[in-house]
């Protein structure tokens, strides 16, 4: 019998955690196969658990099963938009919410991220400071189950919003403006102003990314 320390993660834990990092990264593209054998002889693991952790991102979105390989989730345009008209109310309410109930320490902290968002240049490391950045935010609602469905839909329409960032300076100005307001709206302690910036922040990001896939669907902009 394998003993485990109490918080160590399991292998399957571990496998899940990778792969779902190489998805949110863009190490994998959307369309790319994601091979058990591939896995496992990179994690150093047996097959089985990167099987359960690939079974654990397909029940997530974040992959989807052709036949018997699995592939890094690909939205069509109809899906991605879908994805935003329901984050829209969950991402409202825990915004909102975290402006009601923030204490100091949560706003330093959100001060504190976001002016690391501002040191990266768009690399692999803004992406993940921005992803930080908004999870605290809504982990600052105190409503995990919330955040839980968030996080899973933020992670199917991520690869997207990095192609925004990296060919649109005039989207990437818009949302640092929008970053530095929800921090000021969760400082103030205003739950209308957070809700009102997150809808004008997804509805920007929407925008963007439909016209983005509809030139890439013209084949004037690669995807990937």
């Amino acid at each position: 019998m394998i003993l485990r320390a109490p918080g160590q993660a399991t292998a399957a834990e571990l496998a899940t955690a990778a792969i779902r990092e190489a998805v949110i990264t863009g190490a994998l593209k959307p369309d790319e196969p994601v091979y058990e054998e591939e896995w496992a002889a990179r994690l150093e693991i047996s097959r089985t658990p990167v099987r359960e952790a690939i079974q654990e991102l397909v029940a997530r979105g974040l992959l989807s099963r052709r036949g018997r390989t699995a592939y890094v989730f690909r939205p069509s345009l109809g899906e991605l938009l879908e994805i935003y008209d329901i984050r829209l109310p969950m991402e409202q309410l825990a915004a909102s919410r975290c402006a009601t109930v923030a204490d100091d320490a949560l706003v330093r902290d959100l001060e504190a991220r976001f002016a690391k968002i501002q040191e990266h240049r768009v690399d692999s490391g803004w992406y993940a400071d921005h992803e930080a950045f908004h999870m605290r935010l809504f982990e600052g609602s105190r409503m995990p189950r919330l955040t839980s469905l968030i996080q899973s839909l933020r992670a199917q329409s991520e690869p997207y919003v990095r192609l925004a960032v990296t060919v649109d300076q005039e989207f990437r100005d818009n949302s640092r403006v929008q970053h530095h307001s929800l921090v000021d709206a969760v400082r103030a302690h205003d739950p209308d102003m957070a809700a009102a910036i997150v809808e004008e922040h997804l509805a920007t990001t929407r925008r963007k990314l439909s016209e983005i896939l509809q030139v890439s669907a013209e084949g004037l902009l690669p995807l990937r």
